[in-house]
């Protein structure tokens, strides 16, 4: 089946985060792009919005627990995707990732104890590192050639001070995705410095070929020992509005601790279609997933030729996976970040994710999302390019 990725939905006024909930600016146009929050503007895979709809037909909204064949849904695909299929007791669902952090986070340290990150990462990991009571470490990223790359004499000094390390696994923003002897180095590392890595692999299925995910517990025997993978397929199937993500963890003292802890919590619940509409997806999605990765992938590519041709001062991190690109507009020699911020807002009528939010590393960066039919890109590039021009 061919799936439409061309068509417009109009989401204004659908209590939709990413057109109602980013505020009101001043703008030479009429009409702000939101090109900011992850997600995408393609319609839900309709294999998942049915299963919703079956669900539904049923009077009672009840309680539910998770049916075999949500896990058996996983498994399976892990096993065409990953390459392995793992076993029934090495996952656990949990409402979602960034709950589940902070929630291992708590788990698993003390107050006062130390979480590593590697900024500019996904911001709220800042944010539960430090609304847990614990103490934030750094490694940041080093930016080579347009590339990330960890700062490995950096990150093991900092790993010996640090409890938990915190990934991005691919990486966001800059859609880097660790190899597999980068994560075998990380659990190198980790293993000796008694410290365990949590990877927050949302963006996993959005893996550009010829790259293949690989789950951190997965990568070697270190890193079944230290790691705890959190997965969702709301990214690569567009359905964050459906609550629902989950554990892999392979180390069976660990996930017992945590999977009890989660339980004991309340945090094992989901609404009443979580589960069908997971399934459906990780069932049914492949090829759905291989078309949506094709036209976001064209749209990355549009957006590294039109700047090459266009706006030459903008250079982009060159994403392995996503939907996300990391803007370098250093080159426009703002005086902050903040400036650059209402550049894109008043002159070009763009709503981007200031790369400041991301941390160290960040300053005079951009935030694009591409996950929108071609025309928007479109029309989003043609408006950036007259406002550097007006410079």
């Amino acid at each position: 089946m061919k799936y439409d990725f061309n068509e417009i939905l109009d989401r204004k006024h659908t209590d939709c985060t990413k057109y109602d909930g980013y505020g009101s600016f001043d703008s030479d146009y009429e009409e702000i792009l939101p090109l900011w929050v992850a997600d995408m503007d393609f319609a839900t895979p309709p294999f998942v919005l049915e299963a919703i709809r079956k669900r539904l037909e049923h009077p009672v909204l009840g309680y539910t627990v998770a049916p075999s064949s949500y896990y058996e849904a996983i498994q399976g695909w892990f096993e065409r995707h990953y390459g392995f299929r793992p076993l029934r007791e090495e996952l656990e669902h949990t409402p979602g990732v960034v709950s589940g952090i902070y929630k291992l986070i708590e788990c698993l340290t003390e107050k006062g104890d130390s979480v590593l990150i590697t900024p500019p990462v996904y911001y709220p990991f800042s944010s539960v590192i430090n609304t847990s009571g614990r103490r934030l470490l750094e490694a940041p990223l080093l930016l080579i050639d347009g590339r990330q790359e960890i700062d490995w004499a950096l990150l093991e000094i900092k790993m010996k001070e640090a409890k938990i390390s915190l990934i991005s696994h691919p990486h966001n923003p800059g859609g880097r995705v660790w190899r597999k002897e980068e994560l075998q180095r990380i659990a190198q590392i980790a293993k000796a410095t008694d410290t365990l890595v949590i990877s927050d692999e949302i963006h996993a299925d959005l893996t550009f070929k010829p790259l293949r995910h690989i789950p951190f517990p997965s990568a070697s025997a270190e890193a079944a020992e230290v790691g705890i993978t959190l997965m969702a397929p709301s990214k690569a199937f567009n359905m964050p509005g459906v609550i629902g993500s989950h554990f892999y963890i392979k180390n069976t003292k660990l996930r017992e601790k945590i999977f009890h802890y989660m339980r004991a919590n309340g945090l094992a619940l989901a609404s009443c279609y979580t589960f069908d509409a997971i399934a459906a997806a990780y069932q049914e999605g492949d090829e759905w997933s291989e078309q949506c990765l094709e036209y976001v992938r064209g749209n990355i590519d549009y957006v590294r030729q039109y700047l090459h041709e266009h706006i030459p001062s903008i250079k982009m991190i060159d994403p392995e996976a996503s939907f996300l690109i990391f803007l370098d507009c250093r080159a426009l020699s703002f005086e902050s970040t903040e400036k650059l911020n209402d550049f894109f807002i008043r002159k070009a009528g763009l709503f981007l994710n200031n790369g400041k939010m991301f941390g160290t590393g960040g300053d005079y960066f951009m935030r694009l999302n591409v996950g929108s039919p071609r025309t928007v890109i479109e029309e989003a590039l043609r408006r950036l390019e007259k406002a550097v021009n007006n410079l």
